[in-house]
């Protein structure tokens, strides 16, 4: 949430925290105009909704970066051997072209972006699966000899899927935020309107001079923690001090 967002959410609460206030409810709780109450009612909703929705877009997505470092770590750590030993079965078998798809280095899995290193894996994966299984009943898989079998493709499997539902969660926290970012001002310039419905209903509880205006004066105090505009400008605001005569000259 940018400076001016969270000024308007302070000056909000600030607003909420006067009407509150033990010596001003008494001036407005179950008195006309009804729409004042109701409309702090609203308000109150409307203001514990911005300071949610604030709090998440503010929220950092380290969280989950770091998970994801983790779960990537895991899946190199289970491709790599299986990439090299599909690798060697392939060649093994002549099949030369399949075989350069996994010949795979541990920099190549280092270095490769998170959905490039997911489509490696699904790759792998789709070459070594078919090398576990028996050509007849009796008969040992193509890539027994080398290490494959359903198990430690299962394995991979596993880890794959894992990784692969890993790989959007940053991204999915960046949207998140992104969303949030793009909805909050329009989220706040209703709260406005909310808050200047109240500022003109709040008129009608001065009593020129009392407890009434003390009130008001309050409201307006808060509503200017940030500058509101013109609906502020209408406070009851005391008369300007009379200008001092200039001293009289001397003899």
């Amino acid at each position: 949430m940018n400076d001016t967002l969270a000024s308007k959410l302070t000056s909000f609460r600030a607003t909420l925290d006067v009407a509150d206030e033990a010596q001003f409810q008494p001036v407005w709780r179950g008195k006309p105009p009804a729409a004042f109450e109701e409309g702090l009612a609203d308000a109150r909703g409307t203001v514990d909704g911005l300071a949610s929705k604030g709090a998440q877009q503010s929220a950092p997505t380290t969280g989950a970066t770091d998970g994801l470092r983790g779960v990537r770590r895991e899946f190199e750590a289970a491709l790599l051997p299986m990439a090299r030993a599909t690798f060697r079965c392939l060649k093994s078998l002549g099949r030369a072209e399949d075989a350069a798809k996994a010949d795979l280095t541990p920099t190549e899995l280092h270095n490769a972006r998170a959905v490039i290193l997911a489509g490696l894996g699904e790759t792998v994966l789709d070459l070594a699966e078919p090398l576990t299984v028996e050509p007849a009943e009796g008969q040992p898989a193509p890539g027994a000899k080398s290490g494959l079998t359903a198990q430690s493709v299962g394995a991979l499997d596993a880890a794959w899927q894992r990784y692969s539902t890993a790989v959007g969660a940053p991204a999915g926290a960046r949207s998140r935020r992104k969303a949030l970012t793009e909805q909050l001002p329009a989220d706040f310039r209703a709260a406005e309107e909310e808050f200047a419905a109240l500022d003109d209903f709040i008129l009608q509880f001065d009593d020129h001079g009392g407890i009434g205006t003390r009130f008001i004066d309050s409201w307006f105090n808060a509503r200017r923690v940030q500058d509101t505009g013109r609906r502020s400008a209408r406070a009851v605001a005391p008369p300007p001090a009379a200008p001092t005569a200039p001293p009289a000259p001397k003899p």
